[in-house]
């Protein structure tokens, strides 16, 4: 897997619900400029606790998922890491054991079929 060494956008999971875009590019602006914030939404709109966030070099870049990966944000630890492309994640799941692909029952739900 070929990865490009000059990336900038950054994969935010883990962001407590109430958090704002505004927000978030405060939070990112402490290691640089942010170009832009893309929250991850549902069908119906609802935010999913995702986020992507450009930053203006990949320098800074590096610097924020470095200093942020794992910060407390409302009791929730955020993880951030490189943004992947829809390639790089469908030879991912092309690899990765069927087994390993399948979801883990949330224990105390029931099945439903």
């Amino acid at each position: 897997m070929k990865r490009n060494t000059a990336y900038r956008d950054i994969f935010v999971s883990d962001l407590p619900y109430e958090i704002s875009e505004e927000e978030i590019k405060q939070l990112f602006a402490l290691c640089g400029s942010v170009q832009s914030v893309q929250l991850v939404r549902d069908a119906r709109g609802e935010f999913k606790g995702l986020a992507y966030v450009r930053m203006a070099s990949a320098k800074e870049t590096r610097e924020a998922i470095n200093t942020l990966d794992g910060t407390n944000l409302s009791g929730r630890y955020i993880k951030v890491s490189e943004a992947r492309t829809k390639e790089e994640r469908s030879e991912e799941s092309a690899v990765m054991p069927e087994k390993a692909r399948r979801r883990r029952p949330i224990p105390g739900r029931k099945k439903v079929r």
